[in-house]
């Protein structure tokens, strides 16, 4: 091959390789989606709040969602679940990768939506100070159920700066107890984290924040073999629990 051949073979190549580039930097791989957390606030949390909440994740890969503030809405977590479902299909998120991490009564909604909708790609569940197991005079029930697709991974954190009161047991965050809170199958709690905090320090402690952050960039989940941490700040650590009472 002579030099003009070269040359001439050289200048083709540079004229369809953006060509080649642009073709492999766009299109789909198959089998994979872009992972999107999407957190759920609770009963009237407020935007500031939730920006708060979800502070550990880059705007780019999260999507927030604020349930409405009627009060009618506090005792339909169906309705609500079907609200972002909606949301979900119109906004293109049905087949991504996705992790929710919910607040109190978003995790009562998460769960009426992911038994709803079982097609949704989840990879795992975050919840935080949600009463899933009900409450002192209410199990679980079709209400607060603790009933989740069974290769789902859930990862649990939990308030246990309560206060006295008729409806809770003895350890609580004045709003959820925590025997609630942990009441999750055995197949699905990965791990989980107790803090000496009430509901409202839950959704704004930057501890909170970053147990979410590791949990969410966990690549292999914890030993089968579950050790609670009950964190009292500054210090964290491990004990010895039982998730269902």
């Amino acid at each position: 091959m002579n030099t003009a051949r070269v040359i001439t073979s050289l200048k083709q190549l540079l004229l369809i390789l953006p060509i080649i580039i642009l073709l492999v930097t766009t299109l789909p791989v198959t089998g994979h989606s872009k992972a999107v957390v999407f957190f759920i606030g609770g009963w009237r949390m407020t935007p500031a709040q939730m920006d708060t909440f979800s502070g550990s994740v880059p705007e780019s890969d999260k999507v927030v969602y604020l349930l409405p503030d009627a009060l009618s809405e506090l005792v339909r977590p169906w309705h609500c679940a079907d609200l972002i479902h909606n949301y979900i299909k119109k906004n293109n998120l049905s087949d991504k990768d996705l992790t929710i991490v919910s607040f109190s009564l978003g995790g009562t909604v998460a769960q009426w939506l992911l038994s709803a909708h079982p097609e949704y790609h989840v990879k795992k569940l975050i919840l935080v100070g949600s009463p899933v197991g009900g409450y002192k005079f209410l199990p679980p029930n079709n209400f607060f159920s603790n009933k989740f697709p069974k290769d789902l991974p859930i990862y649990v954190i939990a308030g246990n700066k309560g206060q006295d009161a008729w409806f809770l047991r003895v350890e609580n965050d004045g709003v959820v107890d925590l025997d609630s809170a942990l009441d999750i199958p055995d197949q699905n709690l990965k791990d989980a984290a107790i803090f000496y905090a009430d509901h409202t320090e839950l959704e704004e402690m930057p501890e909170v924040q970053k147990q979410i952050a590791r949990w969410l960039s966990l690549k292999q989940e914890p030993s089968p073999t579950l050790a609670f941490r009950d964190v009292t700040l500054p210090f964290a650590t491990p004990v010895a629990r039982t998730s269902q009472q």
